[in-house]
């Protein structure tokens, strides 16, 4: 860890408070880290460019205004406005000559990273910028990051990871709270397409009951489940059988060739290559293993 002010090139040009962060192999391996974060003070217009490094820039604009550019995409920054960007792209961004702003940021990376910030885009249809209503709250976040960076042990690297998993959490919140993600007649609807799953993921033909019940292209209906929960259609009520037939397994005696018709599965050679491929196990070991009556 580093903790600078006045050793980067925008002496002059910036106050700042920062510090940078090498992650230990425990938090590299398994966490979600940080690389450097900070606060600064616009005291010129001053262009940063960059492009090709493995990290994840999250920003929140706290006062002022300024620019930023991510690829062909440009986007006027004011205060109340937060952007993520993937640094592996190519990106710009610059304080406005006559109301420099405020910015706290951080940059992170690790292994779920990538996956979350491609929810997010997908989320924010496309841009990387997004607004919020109280920037207190992010930068209070983005403070306690700064001042865990003074402890390099590893209970501050596990905080470090829970604060990042918490501001993600934070941008898809706001994200469904502005009704980005989804308007509320949107989020209704796909509600309803669970709820009506949860009843009938034991049909051998639930696609075509649920388009019956809910008039709409089965595609249509499986992008808005899949950006709504994260997963689509078919792999929910895959998920939802299998949780059926581990009851099943766990607090009955039924037969496997029950279990597999009782839970939707199907059949006993279906059930067992279910069980193989989400448990990593048979059938009939995970009822050993966990089932109640066997002692």
């Amino acid at each position: 860890m580093i903790k600078s002010k006045g050793l980067f090139t925008t002496e002059g040009m910036t106050s700042s408070d920062r510090s940078l962060h090498t992650p230990g192999d425990f938090a590299r391996q398994n966490l979600l880290y940080v690389q450097e974060v900070g606060r600064l003070k616009s005291l010129k217009p001053h262009k940063c460019i960059r492009e090709k490094l493995e990290s994840y820039l999250f920003i929140v604009v706290l006062r002022g205004r300024g620019k930023l550019v991510v690829n062909e995409h440009s986007y006027d920054l004011h205060a109340g406005d937060c952007a993520l960007v993937d640094c592996w792209e190519h990106y710009e961004h610059i304080s406005d000559e006559n109301d420099g702003w405020e910015l706290a940021w951080v940059h992170y990376y690790g292994n779920t990273a990538r996956s979350f910030y491609e929810l997010f885009r997908k989320g924010n249809g496309g841009s990387s910028v997004f607004r919020v209503e109280d920037t207190e709250r992010w930068n209070q976040l983005i403070g306690q990051l700064l001042q865990l960076q003074g402890d390099r042990s590893m209970l501050a690297e596990l905080r470090c990871g829970e604060l990042l998993l918490q501001l993600q959490y934070r941008i898809l919140q706001n994200l469904s709270d502005c009704g980005t993600l989804a308007d509320e007649q949107e989020k209704q609807r796909v509600s309803s397409i669970r709820e009506w799953l949860n009843e009938h993921y034991v049909e051998t033909d639930f696609r075509e009951s649920l388009r019956q019940d809910f008039p709409q292209e089965f595609e249509e209906m499986d992008r808005s489940f899949a950006q709504y929960y994260g997963i689509r259609i078919e792999e929910y009520v895959a998920n939802r059988r299998l949780n059926a037939a581990k009851e099943l397994l766990r607090f009955s005696i039924k037969p496997m060739a029950e279990v597999a018709a009782e839970s939707g599965i199907g059949d006993e050679a279906a059930m067992r290559r279910m069980f193989r491929e989400k448990e990593g196990m048979s059938a009939e070991e995970y009822r050993q293993k966990w089932a109640q009556w066997i002692r």
